[in-house]
C-alpha cells in the first residue's frame, strides 16, 4: 500500500487537480497566516472566525493532499 501512495504522489496529476491543489494551499497559508498573527500580535478575533479558519486549513490541507495522489 505505501508503494502505491509513493507512486501516486511522485505521479504526474491533472491539471485540473494541480490547479485545485494550488488554490487550497492559497487559501490555506492566509487562513492559517490570519491565525497567526491574532496570536502573536493579540487582535482579539471573535472565537467563533478563528474556529472556522482552524477548519478551513484542516478542510485545505485535505483538498490539497486529495489532489497531490490524483493520478492521470
Amino acid at each position: 500500500m505505501l508503494k502505491t501512495i509513493l507512486d501516486r504522489v511522485h505521479s504526474k496529476s491533472p491539471l485540473f487537480f494541480i490547479q485545485l491543489k494550488k488554490t487550497a494551499l492559497k487559501i490555506g497559508v492566509s487562513s492559517a497566516a490570519v491565525l497567526v498573527a491574532n496570536s502573536t500580535m493579540g487582535l482579539n478575533l471573535n472565537a467563533s472566525l478563528l474556529t472556522c479558519l482552524g477548519y478551513v486549513v484542516a478542510a485545505c490541507v485535505a483538498i490539497a493532499g486529495t489532489s497531490q495522489l490524483t493520478k492521470e
